[in-house]
């Protein structure tokens, strides 16, 4: 009887240090997990209050493709504003301050493909005559360069400019900026955006491999184990989280391809005329009887 009440008070003895190691191996766990997101937490708050200059930028390239048979291209012309034009295509550029300091006297110079004219720069959002946004002509150095000049751009704030530009491609097109007091980021938006939900990608695969591997181990180990689990699980997906939309994007980016922009086929015409945007036309007439031909 004495043995047996011994035995019952060691194992009950035994029973109530473990519960306690237990508490204490939870608590552990709960405060390790917190001190790590709270670290990061902190280092991106700190990140994003840091002094940055920065402008992000992003375009639209629109394309008037005509294409037909050799024997009407040579009867078939383009003009723009009355001026003839190999072809024409236009750029809607739009830049934005998305740091956290103003930017001033920023240089942007557009530069296209030798051969390439531009029959015309502007700015179409409207900028308030505080910003300065103007076109300087005297820095270009040929006809396939647009220099413009903004004086002051607030946070948040931003201008729009169009170019339209006669040439067959403006494939390899560029935008130059400069700052005569240096340290201003300039970017693309789209693809510093995607250069960084790239960087989203590995964080989201690991943290979903622990959240479907982890958590099942520690469940084998009896109650506290299973709670461990439950802290550990919510842990990963807390931390998933934030990965799961720039993941997704990524994802769409890869799966998804542009769709190539469609052009006017001419097979045959008897007497044709269509407008391109609001300033061009192209006109086909058929030679007349006398046998000249007349092209407006």
């Amino acid at each position: 009887m004495f043995m047996e009440s011994a035995s019952g008070a060691m194992k009950a003895a035994a029973e109530g240090v473990l519960t306690e190691f237990q508490q204490n191996l939870v608590v552990m766990i709960i405060g390790a997990i917190l001190g790590v997101l709270g670290t990061v937490a902190v280092e991106r708050m700190k990140l994003r209050r840091e002094p940055t200059k920065r402008l992000s930028w992003d375009a639209e390239v629109h394309k008037a493709m005509v294409s037909t048979d050799e024997t009407i291209r040579r009867l078939l012309r383009l003009s723009y504003n009355g001026h003839p034009i190999e072809g024409l295509s236009s750029v809607e550029f739009r830049v934005e301050n998305t740091g956290n300091r103003v930017v001033k006297d920023e240089y942007l110079r557009f530069s296209f493909p030798n051969g390439a004219r531009i029959i015309e720069a502007v700015p179409t959002s409207e900028p308030e005559r505080e910003m300065a946004v103007a076109r300087r002509q005297e820095r270009e150095q040929s006809q396939s360069e647009a220099v413009f000049t903004i004086g002051q751009l607030e946070r948040g704030q931003a201008v729009t400019l169009r170019l339209s530009v006669s040439a067959r491609d403006i494939g390899d097109w560029k935008v130059v900026a400069h700052n005569d007091e240096g340290d201003v980021e300039f970017h693309e938006r789209s693809a510093a955006r995607r250069r960084e939900d790239r960087e989203h990608v590995p964080p989201f695969f690991t943290l979903t491999f622990l959240l479907f591997t982890v958590p099942p181990l520690f469940a084998f180990l009896g109650y506290v184990g299973e709670l461990v689990a439950v802290v550990l699980a919510a842990a990963f997906l807390a931390g998933i989280a934030p990965h799961l939309a720039p993941t997704g994007r990524t994802l769409r980016d890869f799966l998804t391809r542009p769709e190539s922009s469609e052009g006017i086929r001419i097979n045959s015409v008897e007497s044709s005329a269509f407008a391109i945007g609001t300033s061009s036309t192209a006109q086909y007439l058929p030679p007349p009887d006398n046998g000249t031909t007349r092209l407006l």
